[in-house]
């Protein structure tokens, strides 16, 4: 395993149960959003260099709430918010349970907010479901940029990862390869940081034009 990454200047805000609970905004934000066991909050706590930032569940549909964590990549940069969606598909709860969480997911992509970047998570291991197709077409749709990001990009060798990665870019018809992701190594977390900053970048030129 890899030395753990430094730390940003990230800090839990809150959690929202609807759309009254959200945050007032700030210029941008990174929305993390996968099937549930996806592995976001590992995602979140490796991406962002802190280990316990978001709560690491082994039993899918833990996170019923959308978390929100402001961001800073130094004192310098203006801050922004992650937000810890609740997981689609498989959980381990009630069905109007599952399905309430399913219209949060939908509130927040809904609404007015700042300029988004949405991670789409999805376990390297699995082909795409109809929940990956449907969410894909609906941030296209909403005219959510987003990136789609293979999890657990260590649980497979190379040659299977690459016809992997093959297989979800064509089934959910992606202009470009998913970004393979790692929390154990650490893998992709440059790209994203990298994905992130370019974003809020061009946010912020829109902004001053």
């Amino acid at each position: 395993m890899s030395p753990s990454p430094p730390a940003f200047l990230a800090d839990f805000v809150t959690s929202a149960a609807d759309s009254q609970g959200f945050p007032p905004p700030l210029a941008f934000e990174v929305a993390v959003l996968g099937r549930s066991n996806s592995g976001k909050s590992s995602l979140l706590n490796r991406w962002l260099g802190r280990k316990a930032l978001a709560r690491v569940s082994k039993t899918p549909g833990r996170t019923r709430l959308i978390n929100f964590f402001k961001v800073a990549w130094t004192k310098e940069e203006p801050p922004f918010y992650a937000a810890d969606l609740p997981g689609y598909g498989f959980a381990v709860a009630p069905k109007a349970m599952v399905a309430s969480w399913e219209a949060l997911v939908r509130a927040y992509l809904g609404v007015e907010r700042p300029n988004r970047l949405a991670l789409v998570l999805m376990d390297i291991r699995r082909e795409p479901q109809v929940e990956e197709i449907n969410l894909c077409q609906w941030l296209r749709d909403l005219a959510i940029t987003f990136r789609l990001v293979a999890t657990k990009g260590d649980k497979l060798s190379f040659g299977a990862r690459s016809r992997r990665l093959s297989l979800i870019q064509k089934g959910l018809g992606l202009a470009e390869p998913p970004l393979v992701f790692s929390s154990l190594t650490g893998e992709g977390r440059e790209e994203l940081i990298a994905l992130a900053r370019e974003m809020a970048r061009r946010d912020l030129e829109k902004q001053i034009l």
